[in-house]
C-alpha cells in the first residue's frame, strides 16, 4: 500500500491530529504564503474551483449527475490517485511561480487502492476532499501543508517541510460492509448455509451428523484462522497448535454465534460484519498499528475438534 498520504492502519494517539482553533502568528504567515502559492498554481493550470474554511481548494468533475453515492465513515473506498508536491516561494528559494513534482501514483501499479474509510485514517485534506465526492467522480485537490504533511520534511519522497500538495483522485466505488461481504462471497463462489438476522454468513464446509453438540460447560478444542476480506494471510490462527475455549467466550460475537452452530468434527467458514467483530475501534497491536482496522468485516475458518 502506498504510504505517502495514508495514515493507513496507524493508531492515532490523542493530539497527533488535533484541530487548533488558534493559530500562532508564524503559522498564519506560513499558511498565507502557501495559500498564495496554491492560488498562483491553480491559475497557471486553468483550474476553477472552491476553497473550504480549512484551506482545501477543490475542483470536482461529475461523471454522472444522477449518482449520489457518497463516501461515509464505515465504508470501503476504491480509488486511484496521483500526488504532487507544489514547489514555490513558500517552501523553496524560487522567487516566483509554482511548479509541481509527481511523488506517488497508484496508476504506476495499474491498481486502485481499496481503503477502509474511518475518521482520521487519511491525511486531513484528502479525507475532507473525498467526503465532497460522489462515486464515479474525479477531482483535483490542492491543500496547504496543514492538511498534508505539516512542517517537517517527508524524506521518503523528498517533500520539503511546509509543502502544499496536489491530489488527482478518481473515486470508483463506495461499498458498505454488506456489499463488501456479498461481493466477496460471489467472487469466491461461496454458498452460505445460513444468513442469520445479525448478519453472520455461516458456510458449513464439513458436516458430521453423528457429532456431539457442545454444551455451555464443556471445554472445546478448535482450530481456526481469521483474516480480513482483502488479505491472503491470517491476522490470527492456530497454526502452532489447537486452541481451547468454551461457548460464548470469544470477544467476537460473530465467532461465538458461528461456533455454537457446529457439532464435533464439523468445519465452517464464518463471514461477518464489524458489528459482530471489532466494531468501530478495530484491534490495535502493541506498536500502535492496526491488526484489524475499524469497520472491517472478517472471515474465520473454524473446526470443532472435540468437546469435553
Amino acid at each position: 500500500m502506498h504510504k505517502l498520504h495514508l495514515i493507513a492502519f496507524l493508531l492515532l494517539v490523542s493530539g497527533m491530529i488535533s484541530c487548533q482553533t488558534d493559530i500562532d502568528a508564524d503559522a498564519k504567515i506560513q499558511l498565507d504564503k502557501e495559500s498564495a502559492d496554491i492560488s498562483t498554481y491553480a491559475s497557471s493550470k486553468g483550474l476553477s474551483g472552491n476553497t473550504t474554511s480549512s484551506g482545501l481548494y477543490y475542483v470536482i468533475n461529475k461523471t454522472d449527475s444522477s449518482t449520489t453515492v457518497k463516501p461515509a465513515y464505515g465504508t470501503e473506498l476504491e480509488f486511484n490517485y496521483k500526488m504532487y508536491v507544489l514547489l514555490g516561494p513558500s517552501n523553496t528559494t524560487a522567487v516566483s511561480g509554482v511548479t509541481d513534482r509527481l511523488v506517488d501514483s497508484t496508476y504506476a501499479d495499474s491498481a486502485a487502492v481499496f481503503y477502509p474509510f474511518f475518521e482520521n485514517s487519511l491525511r486531513k485534506g484528502l479525507e475532507e476532499g473525498l467526503l465532497l465526492m460522489n462515486e464515479g467522480d474525479s477531482a483535483t485537490f490542492l491543500m496547504p501543508s496543514t492538511l498534508a504533511f505539516g512542517n517537517v520534511k517527508f524524506d521518503t519522497y523528498n517533500i520539503p517541510a511546509n509543502s502544499p500538495v496536489r491530489y488527482d483522485v478518481k473515486l470508483h466505488r463506495v461499498r458498505t460492509e454488506d456489499q463488501q461481504i456479498n461481493d466477496y462471497i460471489a467472487i469466491n463462489k461461496l454458498v452460505p448455509t445460513e444468513t442469520t438476522s445479525s448478519g453472520l454468513r455461516f458456510i458449513k464446509t464439513v458436516s458430521n451428523s453423528s457429532g456431539a453438540t457442545p454444551t455451555a460447560n464443556q471445554t472445546l478444542t478448535i482450530n481456526y484462522k481469521g483474516k480480513l476480506l482483502r488479505t491472503v494471510s491470517a491476522f490470527d490462527s492456530t497454526t502452532t497448535g489447537t486452541y481451547s475455549t468454551s461457548l460464548g467466550k470469544s470477544p467476537l460475537a460473530g465467532f461465538n454465534e458461528g461456533l455454537a452452530k457446529l457439532k464435533v468434527g464439523e468445519k465452517a467458514t464464518l463471514i461477518f460484519p464489524s458489528s459482530l467483530g471489532y466494531k468501530t475501534t478495530g484491534n490495535v497491536n502493541s506498536d500502535g498499528t492496526y491488526i484489524v482496522p475499524p469497520y472491517a468485516p472478517l472471515r474465520f475458518d473454524i473446526e470443532l475438534i472435540s468437546a469435553q
